[in-house]
Order: C-alpha cells, then sequence, then structure tokens
C-alpha cells in the first residue's frame, strides 16, 4: 500500500486515536528493552573482560581497545522472545597486531582468556572470534580487530579475522554506530507541530569503552529497528521453509536507517505512524547490485566501509533473499491493519500479531494504568473494551509517545 493510500485509512482517525496509537506501540517498545538488572549484569561483566584482556602483559594487546558494537552499541536490543539468553557484541581492537595472520590474532585473544579461571571453561571459539557463554541470561561474543587492511576512507574502519576464508574481512562497527546515531537525531516535519507527538530531543590507551546509555525515549529510528526485529523473530519462529534464513540484524538496521535519512528529507508528515511505513516500505530501494569478479552481486553496503557487504551471503543462498522479501511483505501488511483499527481490543490483537503477546499485554496494561491514575485525580472512567474515541478521555494523557525522545 503506498502512503497516499495508507493516508486514507487513518484519515478518519482523531489526533487522540493517533496519540493513543503511538502511546502503545512506544509502550510495547520499552517493554522489548532489558531490564536494569539485565544491563547492569552485562556491564559488569564486560567491564571486568575488557580490563583483563587490556591488562596482558603480551606487547601485541599494547594500546588495546574494548568497545560494544552492534545493537547494544546503538540502542536497539530486545529481549530475546523465545529464549531467556540474550547476546552482547564487543571489539577487541589491537593495533599493534597489524601484519599477523587473522588465524594467530584470534587465537591470542581466545588464549587471553582462558588463562583467567572464571572465563576459561566458558569460553568457546567463533568464526570471528570467540563467545563466553554465562550462566545467566547472556553470552559476550568478543571479536578481534587490527587497523584497516583496505585503507577504507572512514573513521573507525577496521579489519576483523575470518576463520573459514583465513582472511581478514573489512568492518566498522564505531563508525556505523557514529552514523546511525547522527541519523536517527534528525527529526521529521509535521504537519501541524501541535498535534505532533515527536518532541525534540574521547578513548585513552587500553581503554574500555562505557557502554551507551539508551534509556527512555529513543526517537523513531531506533524505535522502528526494535519493532522489525522483534517481529522478524515472531516470523521465522519455527517456521521450517525458511529456517534459518532470517535477515540478520545488521541488514534491517542499514536498510531502515538509509531510507530514515532520506524518507524525512523535504517531506511533511502527519504523524509518526506514517513516517514508520515510509520507511519500511522504501527499505527495498537501498539493496545495490554490484559488478564484482565478473559476477554480479546483491549488497547491502556498511555505509562506513565500502569493503563490508552486510548481505554477503545472500549471494550463495538466494533462501535468504526469499527471506528478506517474505519478511519485508508480511510487516507491512501488519502495519496497515494496525493503522485502520479503532477499538481497543482489536489494538490488541494487531499488536500481537506485530510484536508479541508478552509486549502488547504490557503497553495495553500499562495505557491503563496510566488512565486510572488520571481517574483518579479527574474523576474519568474508561473501559478496557471501549472504542478509542474522544470517549476515551475529555483529557487524554499527555504521556512521552512513540518515539519520543
Amino acid at each position: 500500500m503506498s502512503i497516499d493510500l495508507y493516508k486514507n485509512n487513518y484519515a478518519a482517525l482523531t489526533a487522540k486515536q493517533l496519540r493513543l496509537l503511538t502511546e502503545l506501540l512506544e509502550q510495547a517498545c520499552q517493554a522489548l528493552e532489558l531490564s536494569k538488572a539485565m544491563r547492569q549484569r552485562a556491564e559488569d561483566s564486560y567491564k571486568a573482560v575488557g580490563k583483563w584482556l587490556a591488562e596482558s602483559e603480551d606487547p601485541l594487546f599494547d594500546d588495546v581497545e574494548i568497545y560494544p558494537q552492534g545493537s547494544q552499541r546503538i540502542g536497539t536490543t530486545n529481549k530475546p522472545p523465545f529464549r531467556a539468553e540474550f547476546d552482547l557484541d564487543f571489539i577487541c581492537y589491537l593495533p599493534k597486531a597489524e601484519g599477523i595472520h587473522p588465524d594467530v590474532c584470534r587465537a591470542m585473544v581466545i588464549e587471553r582468556l582462558k588463562e583467567h579461571g572464571t572465563y576459561k571453561d566458558l569460553v568457546t571459539e567463533l568464526n570471528r572470534g570467540c563467545r563466553i557463554n554465562y550462566a545467566d541470561n547472556f553470552h559476550m561474543d568478543i571479536t578481534p580487530g587490527i587497523p584497516d587492511q583496505n585503507h577504507a576512507n572512514e573513521f573507525g574502519a577496521i579489519s576483523v579475522p575470518d576463520k573459514k576464508l583465513k582472511e581478514w574481512k573489512a568492518s566498522n562497527p564505531k563508525g556505523y554506530a557514529r552514523d546511525f546515531d547522527q541519523i536517527a537525531e534528525l527529526v521529521p516535519a509535521y504537519s501541524d507541530d501541535d498535534e505532533s507527538l515527536f518532541a525534540m530531543a574521547a578513548l585513552e590507551a587500553r581503554s574500555i569503552e562505557e557502554l551507551p546509555k539508551h534509556q527512555g525515549f529513543k526517537g523513531i529510528l531506533r524505535r522502528s529497528v526494535q519493532i522489525m526485529k522483534q517481529h522478524r523473530d515472531l516470523l521465522f519462529h519455527e517456521n521450517k521453509e525458511y529456517d534459518g534464513k532470517a535477515p540478520i540484524s545488521i541488514i534491517l538496521t542499514t536498510l531502515a536507517s538509509r531510507a530514515y535519512r532520506d524518507a524525512i528529507k523535504n517531506r511533511v508528515y502527519g504523524n509518526e505512524l506514517e513516517v514508520l511505513l515510509a520507511v519500511v516500505e522504501s527499505m527495498t530501494s537501498y539493496i545495490e547490485t554490484k559488478y564484482v569478479d565478473g559476477k554480479i552481486e546483491i549488497w547491502v553496503t556498511n555505509p562506513k566501509n565500502e569493503h563490508e557487504n552486510f548481505a554477503e551471503k545472500w549471494n550463495v543462498d538466494p533462501k535468504r533473499i526469499e527471506a528478506f522479501h517474505y519478511w519485508h511483505r508480511n510487516i507491512i501488511g501488519k502495519l496497515e491493519e494496525l493503522a485502520s483499527v479503532k477499538s481497543i481490543h482489536l489494538i490488541r490483537e494487531k499488536l500481537n500479531q506485530l510484536i508479541g503477546e508478552s509486549a502488547s499485554e504490557a503497553a495495553v496494561d500499562k495505557h491503563f494504568e496510566s488512565l486510572n491514575e488520571e481517574r483518579s485525580n479527574n474523576n474519568l472512567f474508561v473501559a478496557k473494551t471501549g472504542a478509542i474515541s474522544t470517549a476515551v478521555t475529555s483529557t487524554p494523557v499527555k504521556s512521552n509517545t512513540f518515539f519520543g525522545k
């Protein structure tokens, strides 16, 4: 469905109805967040591992930097919907290790971790590094990195080892994160600012970078990525046709950030839902085809390292491309359905289908908790099964809402 047709669907919805939809999505996204206890446990473990690596007497560890990458760094981490364990990704940057074989570099980091009494029995090898499997709720993936071997002219560009290929691969998690942060700060223009629900909102040697504090209201882009990832996990759970083929998070994140950056240029939107759909609809426009070594390849290029193709597996497994387009069609349909309903019980049903029962129920419960508080202060009353209308409340709860920072 085009944006113009989509506008017809929600044209009949009042500003209060749209506010409720966006509030529920924001509250659902908050329910997907890691708990404070989980975050603290992860941060304590991350700092301890970083300290141990940084204290190595091996000269190859001189000036080592430890920093987060992926969803933890950019603030789009969700609690896994079907398992208790979540994963955290980190880079162990070794500026003095340039020139050594990638297998040697990877083995060096693993050996250092196994020298520690606590980690020695928790470490397992990965293709690009290693994993520390903690007994409670999470594991930590650590990827060694060295100065960029491809001479990419970008801040933060590095090379990481690939065990299968026995070579260094291009990457740039630090530059990627900075680029994502800058795009996430961009604010769409709305047709009526008064009705808009969106509110504006250095490393040392042997350093351990702090985990970013992405708390509270995160903005449209981060919330959109969280919704996309959660919907993907639900859609592909126990899906035998696309088993193991679901689009990886970095592809969804990259396409979403490119789409968001361009979607809000020179365009005025009615509300955040319209922005979200515009982003999702246009994501496929940023999938590229390139002529490489005599053959045509599909690329989702790292915007901060032109040598890294996040979709490289699509070129050897067409089922992965098919899975992406299956996901893309499905999420557009779910968003269209959500935007067309007007009653709480139907919104709950559509939210369940989009991001799962746990998050949607938490959002609805939070909504009525807010209304009950308003009721006690202003003698208001709302039934959970009532339609979303001006009768919801004569003075709607003015909370920070979906995508507000």
